[in-house]
């Protein structure tokens, strides 16, 4: 695998893409992708700089019919996709390394028009020399039918742009991104409700007879493929369908981070655990929560960097908690807790065996209390040094009670086998102790009956510490939550981390030397340490260490090391 900078069009031609992309009719997909203005790589300068001239002026021929078959794609789609399929099967039958790059191109503009008009059942195609019978293999991916893919976009119709690496290997294949939409829902409840993307590459094998059969690969398992007897480089981008999924989602995401902290109730439909990519049972979640004024966007550079290790790549698959993250820890960490225990059962029915039970959780900042919530010693002994009545008795709103009864008297989820902090504020931050951390507490609208606890009712019940915690005048909600000395912040970081789960610390430091001093300019150490870590790390960086890439190399050693101790086949 290689790491390459980011493909960038110009100032000028963003502008024009941008204010183009509903008028031009691109073959390259129908999301809000930077098309290029033409769908094709210049094959010309994809030819090998060491030229043969044995090939050259057969390498120049086919590249012509290329071109002929991209004039052919509006007036007929059928004609122009035999013309490419007539392309591939010239390299696949002359077995010529050579012709590689060709051979890539053709496979993927034909899959593209195929998908593009929903020709996925066995299909004739016709040339005036040659015709092809195409079948389609999904076997090596995680959707069993290619009817599953809403789109094929090939890679090299696309610029890519917002990540600092992309990570990609040259060889044999044409590298797509298969878009998925909510159909996968009824597969598995944990697929992102606003749709998914995945990488795959693909290969055309063609028989003597006409046969032409489709293999997708995913590009996530499967680095090398046999082809001509031999084991070539399988052509990937393991970064596309991250470019993607953030070029269409970014209005939503944008929305989200901030009206999710001031209007939460807006967004609360689409909290929980997500999937961009399809369910694979033969990888171990990996779940990632983050920050205040965030979204799952946030973890795109580290995710993409982590995956650019095979053996992580191969063995952990990537789920997402997003909340609202204006409401209370108590309502975000009953949510969480309960995917999980949902995603625990859905796994143990569906994944390979061992690959339900090992699970790792990183939170970033305000993801990290919840993580944090996850692996604590929170039970019925932990809730009587609140409370001398228990839950379901309390004087208290249905939804306090609900929330309270999962932090509290639910079992604490037991895949989870290793935790990492990243700049968590395990007590507090003084920020939020400002006036206009308080400002912006007040800002949060939230009704009452789901976060305002019936003190009067239930004083009698509760002991000191009780009422200390849910007495509170000032808004009940994620800012009140974070402050310095906040009652609850301290009660969940005095409860203990069962010596079964490992966890580690993460934190940021913006120029205060390091050690006991350092502080990310939100979190100081002295809030974000914890006693008995495994490991801690403390990195150049701000609020944002999670994006570090010190802090991404050490989550890769931690995973490593997780995966080493935990070895499934």
């Amino acid at each position: 695998m290689k790491h390459t900078l980011p493909v960038r069009p110009t100032k000028l031609l963003q502008l024009f893409l941008g204010f183009s992309s509903c008028l031009l009719l691109t073959q390259c997909g129908k999301l809000k992708v930077y098309e290029k203005e033409s769908a094709f790589v210049p094959l010309m300068k994809l030819e090998p700089e060491q030229q043969n001239e044995r090939y050259h002026d057969t390498y120049k021929r086919l590249v012509r019919q290329v071109d002929v078959a991209e004039q052919w794609e509006t007036k007929k789609p059928a004609y122009a996709t035999a013309i490419y399929l007539q392309v591939a099967k010239y390299v696949w039958d002359s077995q010529n390394p050579y012709f590689i790059p060709i051979y890539n191109q053709a496979v993927g503009q034909a899959l593209d028009l195929m998908l593009e008009h929903r020709w996925t059942s066995p299909t004739e195609y016709q040339t005036e020399f040659q015709s092809f019978h195409v079948s389609f293999d999904t076997s090596q991916t995680p959707l069993k039918d290619v009817d599953h893919m809403d789109d094929l976009i090939p890679v090299d119709c696309t610029y890519r742009r917002g990540l600092r690496s992309e990570v990609s290997q040259d060889g044999i294949g044409a590298p797509m991104v298969a878009t998925h939409g909510r159909f996968q829902e009824k597969q598995n409840p944990f697929v992102n409700t606003l749709g998914g993307s995945f990488n795959l590459s693909a290969l055309i094998d063609f028989k003597d007879d006409g046969e032409a059969v489709v293999h997708f690969y995913d590009a996530s398992r499967h680095d090398h493929v046999e082809v001509w007897g031999k084991r070539h480089p399988l052509k990937v981008n393991l970064t596309a369908s991250t470019y993607i999924a953030l070029e269409t989602k970014t209005a939503t995401a944008d929305a989200s981070r901030i009206m999710g902290v001031f209007r939460p109730m807006r967004y609360s439909g689409r909290m929980g655990l997500h999937l961009e990519a399809p369910f694979d049972p033969n990888k171990t979640p990996l779940i990632l929560v983050h920050g205040l004024v965030s979204s799952p966007d946030t973890w795109a550079d580290p995710v993409n960097e982590l995956m650019a290790d095979p053996e992580i790549r191969h063995q952990f698959q990537p789920y997402m908690f997003y909340y609202p993250t204006g409401f209370p820890v108590r309502m975000t960490g009953a949510k969480l807790k309960e995917d999980l225990r949902t995603l625990h059962k859905y796994t143990r029915e569906h994944s390979a065996p061992g690959r339900s039970e090992n699970m790792v959780i990183i939170g970033h900042s305000m993801g990290g209390l919840l993580t944090s919530m996850m692996v604590r010693d929170l039970d019925e002994s932990a809730w009587s040094k609140l409370s001398h009545t228990p839950i379901e008795e309390l004087k208290a709103s249905p939804y306090i009670k609900a929330d309270l009864v999962t932090l509290f008297n639910t079992p604490q989820p037991s895949e989870l086998t290793r935790a990492i902090f990243i700049a968590t504020p395990h007590r507090g931050s003084n920020k939020a102790n400002t006036w206009y951390g308080s400002f912006v507490a007040t800002l949060i609208r939230i009704p009452k009956e789901i976060v305002r606890f019936n003190i009067t009712g239930a004083a009698q019940s509760m002991t000191d510490l009780g009422k200390s915690m849910f007495n509170r005048e000032s808004p009940v909600n994620s800012m009140s939550t974070l402050k310095e000395g906040n009652p609850a912040l301290r009660f969940i970081a005095d409860r203990p981390i069962p010596d079964s789960i490992p966890y580690h610390s993460i934190m940021g430091d913006r120029g205060k030397g390091g050690g006991v001093n350092s502080s990310d300019g939100i979190v100081p150490y002295s809030s974000s340490h914890l006693d008995g870590a495994e490991s801690e790390l403390i990195v150049p960086s701000g609020h944002g260490a999670h994006r570090d890439p010190a802090a991404v190399k050490e989550m890769n050693r931690i995973l490593r090391k997780h995966l080493n101790l935990h070895q499934t086949p």
